[in-house]
């Protein structure tokens, strides 16, 4: 290959890691911002409560504007042991940062020294994490831990690092967006259809097969 070829190639992806770094300096700079306004209640909300009788779920959709344009949106639901909340980040009506935690309450057991099983109280927590530009993703991430009452101490998700994934599911937390922005100004008529869960669902599979919660 020659030299200059060698070195345009070179300049090309020094650019665009520039640029990606710009580009999730500007995401966290935006959402502390966001965050910022949010917890001060400097917002205006768009509360909806909802119920799916077929899952007996009940969830929660609100909105978050400054002025007349939209910031932030939080979903929540709760579906017998498990709970989650999907929050979007927006600018200039861009999705620009996503987040999701799913947490999952299960009994497991333990033997003690005296070989009598004992129920232990089990919290599992997922999380993801992906972060846009113009609806292409930049960057994604999953973290997973969990907290069991026999342990006196807590994890908390601050000190536990996150794995940079694969980001093919990306599309789906766009899909999300996407379908919850037509709940802004209209009733939530079809509650049992609304998108639920984060993407990454092979941990919880795995529990909902160990614990009989399915």
């Amino acid at each position: 290959m020659k030299p200059t070829l060698v070195l345009l190639l070179l300049g090309t992806c020094l650019c665009f890691g520039q640029n990606k770094k710009g580009a999730l300096s500007d995401i966290k700079n935006k959402y502390q911002l966001i965050r910022e306004l949010v917890d001060s209640n400097a917002l205006r909300q768009h509360h909806t409560e909802y119920s799916c009788e077929e899952t007996s779920e009940n969830g929660a959709l609100t909105f978050y504007y400054n002025g007349t344009e939209l910031k932030h949106i939080v979903h929540t639901y709760t579906q017998g042991h498990v709970k989650y909340r999907d929050e979007f980040y927006v600018w200039d009506d861009e999705l620009f940062f996503q987040y999701a935690i799913h947490n999952i309450w299960y009994k497991d057991y333990e033997r003690s020294k005296s070989g009598r099983l004992r129920k232990i109280d089990v919290t599992l927590t997922l999380e993801e994490r992906f972060y846009f530009k113009n609806r292409n993703v930049l960057k994604c991430q999953f973290k997973d831990y969990e907290n069991r009452s026999n342990n006196p101490k807590v994890k908390k998700t601050q000190y536990v690092r996150n794995k940079n994934v694969g980001c093919d599911q990306a599309l789906k937390a766009l899909e999300k967006f996407d379908v919850l922005l037509k709940y802004q100004k209209s009733e939530i008529e079809d509650a049992c259809n609304l998108p639920k869960s984060i993407t990454n669902t092979e941990p919880h599979d795995i529990i909902y097969n160990n614990t009989g919660l399915n």
